[in-house]
């Protein structure tokens, strides 16, 4: 019975995943601005893909040549900075508990410098 119980969730939880979107290229925003979509929809579609394009500043510059609304642009800088902020807080101080590498979390004691939590 438990066995049974167990594939029928197995096989529950297989048939509720789906498969994620793949990002958008700049092209494709660049398509989209082209073809008439207004802003929203554009950003609408970028979180939903969670895209993330680095971008340096002739890139933007030809974004913007193309057509591509300055809302756009100012979401895919926006989502460009919360993705290096991400990474480098998911670096430093991984899953939220301290590792002994990087900057200490706490506070140093007065006195005492050793074990993982002295820093």
């Amino acid at each position: 019975m438990m066995a049974a119980l167990l594939c029928v969730l197995l096989l529950a939880s297989c048939a509720t995943l789906e498969k994620n979107p793949s990002p958008m290229t700049a092209d494709d925003v660049i398509a989209r601005a082209k073809g008439g979509i207004d802003a929203k929809t554009i950003i609408d579609e970028l979180f939903r893909t969670d895209t993330v394009l680095p971008l340096t500043a002739a890139e933007i510059v030809r974004l913007h040549e193309a057509g591509v609304q300055n809302e756009v642009l100012d979401y895919l800088q926006y989502a460009q900075l919360q993705a290096i902020r991400w990474h480098d807080q998911s670096y430093w101080y991984g899953t939220g508990f301290y590792r002994g590498w990087g900057p200490c979390p706490f506070p140093a004691r007065r006195g005492y410098r050793g074990g993982p939590w002295g820093c």
